[in-house]
């Protein structure tokens, strides 16, 4: 059953999907379709699973699923990958690269792929306070607190010390 996203409990879990290039309206308008179906109709066993989902930065898809309510099965968690991997190919866009660095500058998300991180360090585009999604979050309370946080606080500190 869908629920407004603000209403999930801290415990629920997530899934955070990105895509490099930003959502149009009409994409939003689609993914906004295809996802309210879906976290409608949402079951783990035959039981509804209270979920919801919420777009951001027209960047980043969340989908969430509140816990306590029911725990969703791998069968129903193979049910969202599926409705993920059917809007990349509607929309003909990448939503699971997971090689790719988000960054918020000035309320401007900019991506750097994994390949170029030291470029991009060199050259004074990515610095140790440089704000990050950290798209590995999967708990909603870590979601709320610690999606966006400076870059020497996620996996890319390592990077720093190389440079």
């Amino acid at each position: 059953m869908h629920v407004p996203f603000d209403q999930l409990s801290i415990h629920s879990k997530v899934w955070i999907y990105a895509s490099q290039v930003p959502f149009t309206s009409e994409q939003i308008a689609i993914i906004s379709k295809e996802l309210d179906r879906f976290t409608d109709s949402w079951q783990a066993h035959g039981a509804d699973l209270k979920a919801s989902y919420e777009i951001k930065h027209n960047h980043f898809i969340v989908i969430g699923v509140d816990e306590t309510h029911h725990t969703p099965s791998g069968c129903s968690i193979d049910k969202s990958v599926q409705v993920i991997k059917n809007i990349e190919s509607q929309l003909n866009i990448d939503l699971m690269n997971r090689l790719v660095v988000y960054v918020l500058t000035n309320g401007v998300v900019n991506t750097y792929a994994a390949g170029k991180l030291s470029s991009a360090i060199q050259d004074g585009l990515l610095h140790v306070d440089s704000q990050v999604f950290d798209n590995t979050i999967t708990s909603f309370s870590n979601y709320q607190n610690e999606w966006l946080k400076p870059a020497q606080e996620t996996w890319l500190h390592r990077y720093f010390t190389l440079v």
